[in-house]
């Protein structure tokens, strides 16, 4: 199950990066992003894998956070070409750090009960 996401996201990453040298329009700043989007739910995907927790939070979190990486990548396609004032990429760090707190409370909440 493990290679699965990380060949699934080596795919997607060569992909997207083709895309980016590709395309005039989808510039490296956007690329760039959506790089980091895709390579961090590869390693976000396998730490669940690895984790200790339940199965309902395996399944659950597993149907989630495929649905957050989508739309985290629809971020990073609009994302403006800077840092400053830039709200999709606040957007995009909430819903990172949303994945984070849900994996660890489904580590929490596995280990106590």
């Amino acid at each position: 199950m493990k290679s699965i996401f990380i060949y699934t996201g080596l795919l997607l990453i060569f992909l997207n990066s083709i895309i980016g040298l590709i395309l005039n329009v989808y510039d490296a700043f956007n690329w760039i992003t959506n790089d980091v989007i895709i390579l961090f739910n590869i390693l976000i995907m396998l730490q669940l894998t690895q984790l200790n927790v339940k199965d309902g939070f395996k399944i659950g979190l597993g149907f989630l956070f495929p649905i957050i990486a989508i739309l985290e990548f629809v971020l990073g396609i609009v994302l403006k070409n800077r840092f400053e004032d830039n709200i999709y990429l606040i957007l995009i760090l909430i819903l990172v750090f949303i994945q984070i707190v849900l994996l660890i409370i489904g580590k929490i909440i596995s280990k106590n009960v």
